[in-house]
């Protein structure tokens, strides 16, 4: 009877190991429902970056012999408006257009869709990554207020002629882009840009502002996101923040509880917040989704995209694009194998039971 049951249960364990095998050996990618908007905020992408590479060829920069694919998203190793230390690898990564469509994939798994109003901060530290959020937004057809800085880590748009809000602005005017930033500021120590080159500071604040964009420059850390969530719900409440790159009004002050997440953040993940809390906290807080876009290698592990790759796909062909689908008629055929395993065994340990009354 021992021996009937041992053998019923070793059948059933074989047939569903057996199905399983058969079911992921079968399984096939196949282009993900959204793939078309993947590839529309790729190309999207793809085109703005080759503008703003233009742009840097106009105002006399040579491309950097770091950017290994000739994005033209790749800053300097250092300048006067350099505030940190970034990873070359990280910036090279987030400069290629499936970032765009990994967005969308983030924005989706946020809950955003067509119509619906987001937030955004923008460091100058990740200008691809930037874009890329944009792009997203843009080919979904999702609303977004953002807040681009200036300052920048190394590699980043750290070049004083072309910085961020430059290329945004030079976008928006050539009418690629929806709209501009709702305001800029100078990022950096205090979002002030105290780090900074002064007289280089000083002549990007002028350029800015004389192109007409508001200039947020507040050392009081309290009154600066004041101001921020002002001007993101300005025009009525935003489903969801982006927080692109360190800015410090996006991430807060010091080590919180995002500080090591990335991606989608679910709402209310955060409990509490105090003074130190940057707009990522302050909004999960309040019950919205986040979304993180900084810790870039770990960012693109989660969803199949290569980290600093030797070279770039073309749009539509890395993993961000598809969907696996198996083939469940084999699963399903090992689980009625497995059970009629178990119901045979059940009915034979009956029947020798019988036998021996």
């Amino acid at each position: 009877m021992r021996n009937t049951k041992r053998t019923a249960l070793g059948a059933a364990a074989l047939v569903l190991a057996v199905s399983l095998a058969l079911t992921v050996l079968f399984g096939k990618p196949v282009r993900a429902e959204d793939f078309e908007t993947k590839l529309e905020a790729a190309q999207l992408m793809q085109t703005w970056m080759d503008r703003v590479k233009a742009y840097k060829a106009e105002a006399g920069l040579a491309p950097v012999p770091e950017d290994l694919h000739g994005t033209g998203m790749i800053g300097e190793p250092y300048t006067g408006i350099t505030t940190t230390n970034g990873a070359l690898e990280a910036k090279r990564t987030t400069a290629n257009p499936d970032m765009a469509a990994l967005v969308v994939q983030l924005l989706e798994e946020a809950g955003i869709g067509p119509g619906d109003r987001v937030g955004a901060g923008f460091s100058g530290s990740f200008p691809a990554m930037d874009l890329a959020v944009l792009a997203a937004c843009q080919a979904m057809d999702v609303e977004v207020v953002y807040i681009a800085s200036v300052g920048a880590s190394t590699y980043g748009a750290n070049q004083p002629e072309v910085t961020l809000p430059d290329m945004l602005d030079r976008l928006t005017r050539e009418g690629l882009l929806d709209h501009g930033p709702a305001a800029v500021s100078l990022g950096g120590q205090r979002d002030c840009g105290l780090d900074m080159d002064p007289d280089l500071r000083e002549e990007i604040a002028a350029r800015l502002t004389g192109l007409g964009y508001m200039l947020i420059r507040e050392e009081d850390y309290g009154v600066n996101l004041a101001r921020r969530e002002e001007l993101y719900g300005a025009e009525g409440p935003i489903s969801c923040f982006i927080g692109v790159g360190g800015n410090m009004t996006t991430s807060g002050i010091g080590e919180n509880e995002l500080s090591q997440r990335w991606g989608v953040i679910p709402p209310d993940r955060v409990k509490s917040v105090d003074e130190n809390s940057g707009l990522l906290q302050r909004f999960n807080a309040k019950g919205l989704p986040v979304i993180h876009l900084l810790n870039i290698k770990k960012l693109v592990a989660d969803y199949g995209l290569p980290y600093d790759p030797e070279r770039l796909m073309p749009p539509g062909e890395s993993a961000v694009y598809y969907m696996v689908r198996y083939p469940w008629p084999i699963a399903a055929a090992g689980v009625g194998l497995a059970m009629a395993a178990l119901i045979w065994g059940r009915w034979k340990v009956k029947k020798e039971g019988s036998h021996e009354e």
